[in-house]
C-alpha cells in the first residue's frame, strides 16, 4: 500500500505543480458553472416586467375587461401600447400605434414576448354567444414563457363561463315562462344581467382550493439560485472531472513514449502497485476537483441538500467509473494524438448526452434512454435527487450501483488489457 501511495503522490505533486493545471481544474469550470447557472436562473432574480403587444379591434368594454382580467391574472404583464409609460417601456418610440406587421417584427425581434389580437366584434358576438376567437402569438422560442399564455387561457375561461351562464339562465327564463320568447328586447338585457353577475362571482372566486405546504417542505422547494447553480455546478464539475481524469489515458501514453513507465516495472513493484498508484493518482484528482467545484457552489447560494455524505457517494462513484474508463482509453491508443483525440470525443459526446449542459427533462423519451449510455446521466440523475428532492442515500443507491458496476467493468478491461510495452 505504502508503494501505490508513493506513486499516487509522486503523480500528482507533477500535475499539480503547474500552474495551467490549477486554472484547468479550477478555474475554467467554476467560471462556467457561475455563468451558465445565472443563465439558467441563478442570478435569483426573476422577470418583474413583461411586454406583451395587444391589438383590440374592438375598443368595446369587454375587450377592456379582458385586459383589466389579464392584468390582474399576471401583475408582470405590460400590456402594450395601453400600459406604456413615460420611459417607453414598451419601446414603441413616436409612434404608439401598433400594427399587425409591426408587432410580429417585434416579436421576431424579442422587442415583444406575445401578442394578443382581440378581433372586431368581440363584444356584440359574445353576448349574443356567438363563436369569437382572440388570436394569440408568441416567438416560440424560450424566451416566450408560458405563463402568458397560462393567464390569457385562465382570463378566456372566466368569461367563457360567464357566456354560458348567462345563455343557460335566458333559456331556462324563456322555457318557464319568466321571460317572453318574442321579447328579445327583455331576453337581451336579462342575458347581460345574468353575464354582469356571473363576472361578479368569478371576481369572488366561490370556489377556491385552500393549497397548504407543510413547513418544511415548503423551506425545501427549490428557488431560482437552486435551478441555475444545481444544474450548473454538478454539471460542470462532473463534465470536467471526466476530461481531467481522462488525461490520465494522454498521460500514460506520454509514459510509455518516454520508457517511463517500463522503468518504473524494473524497480521492486508488482503490476497491480504500478496500475494502483496510477488510478489512484487520477482518482484524488477528481476528488479534488469535485470537492472545490461543490464548495464555490455552497458559496454562490448552492443548497447541498441533506445528505452530503450520499453527495458524495455519488462522487466517489463517477470518479471511480471515469478513472476506469481513463485507463481503458489508453489500452486502445498508440499515441498521444490519438488518446487527445479520443479524450475530446469522448468529453464533448459524453457530456451533452448525459445532462452535464442541460436537464434531460427537457429532452424527448427516447433522447433520455439514450443518454443513459453516458456515466454522466446517472450521476446527474443522482445529483438532482439530492441538490432538488432531499434525497438520502437510499435514493440514489440505483444511479450509484450502476456506476459502480460500470466502473468494475472498465477495471477489467483495463487490467486484462494493460501493458508496459
Amino acid at each position: 500500500m505504502r508503494k501505490i501511495l508513493d506513486i499516487a503522490l509522486n503523480d500528482l505533486k507533477i500535475v499539480l505543480k503547474d500552474p495551467g493545471a490549477w486554472f484547468g481544474m479550477f478555474g475554467i469550470p467554476i467560471v462556467m458553472a457561475w455563468v451558465l447557472g445565472i443563465g439558467l436562473g441563478g442570478s435569483g432574480n426573476g422577470p418583474t416586467r413583461v411586454r406583451v403587444d395587444v391589438i383590440d379591434s374592438d375598443n368595446s368594454e369587454l375587450s377592456m375587461l379582458f385586459m383589466q382580467n389579464l392584468r390582474e391574472a399576471n401583475s408582470t404583464l405590460t400590456l402594450c401600447p395601453m400600459d406604456n409609460n413615460a420611459e417607453d417601456f414598451c419601446n414603441l418610440g413616436d409612434d404608439p400605434v401598433l400594427t399587425e406587421e409591426r408587432s410580429v417584427n417585434r416579436l421576431s425581434n424579442n422587442a415583444a414576448l406575445a401578442l394578443i389580437q382581440i378581433p372586431a366584434g368581440f363584444e356584440e358576438k359574445l353576448t349574443s354567444s356567438q363563436p369569437v376567437a382572440i388570436i394569440y402569438r408568441s416567438n416560440e422560442n424560450a424566451s416566450a414563457p408560458s405563463y402568458i399564455l397560462q393567464a390569457v387561457q385562465a382570463v378566456t375561461q372566466r368569461m367563457n363561463g360567464a357566456v354560458v351562464a348567462s345563455s343557460v339562465g335566458v333559456n331556462i327564463a324563456t322555457e318557464t315562462g319568466v321571460l317572453d320568447t318574442a321579447d328579445l328586447a327583455a331576453q337581451t338585457e336579462f342575458q347581460g344581467a345574468v353575464y354582469d353577475r356571473a363576472l361578479e362571482l368569478w371576481e369572488t372566486n366561490p370556489f377556491s382550493v385552500d393549497y397548504q405546504v407543510s413547513q418544511s417542505a415548503g423551506q425545501n422547494q427549490p428557488n431560482s439560485t437552486q435551478v441555475g447553480f444545481g444544474q450548473s455546478f454538478p454539471g460542470m464539475a462532473t463534465m470536467f472531472v471526466l476530461f481531467f481524469v481522462l488525461l490520465g489515458a494522454v498521460n500514460l501514453t506520454r509514459e510509455r513514449k518516454n520508457w517511463t513507465l517500463q522503468r518504473l516495472v524494473t524497480m521492486p513493484l508488482s503490476r497491480g502497485q504500478l496500475l494502483g498508484g496510477k488510478i489512484l493518482a487520477y482518482f484524488l484528482m477528481g476528488i479534488l476537483q469535485y470537492t472545490a467545484i461543490f464548495a464555490v457552489g455552497r458559496i454562490a447560494g448552492l443548497n447541498l441538500g441533506n445528505d452530503l455524505f450520499a453527495l458524495a457517494v455519488v462522487m466517489v462513484a463517477f470518479t471511480l467509473c471515469a478513472t476506469a474508463l481513463s485507463f481503458v482509453v489508453s489500452t486502445f491508443v498508440k499515441t498521444e494524438m490519438q488518446a487527445a483525440t479520443m479524450l475530446n470525443l469522448l468529453g464533448l459526446t459524453l457530456a451533452p448526452l448525459g445532462g452535464a449542459w442541460w436537464p434531460l427533462d427537457i429532452v424527448p423519451e427516447f433522447m433520455k434512454v439514450i443518454g443513459h449510455i453516458s456515466p454522466i446521466a446517472w450521476a446527474m440523475d443522482a445529483f438532482k435527487v439530492l441538490l432538488f428532492e432531499n434525497g438520502t442515500l437510499s435514493s440514489v443507491l440505483l444511479p450509484v450501483g450502476v456506476l459502480l458496476a460500470l466502473a468494475v467493468v472498465f477495471f477489467g478491461v483495463a487490467v486484462a488489457r494493460f501493458k508496459v510495452e
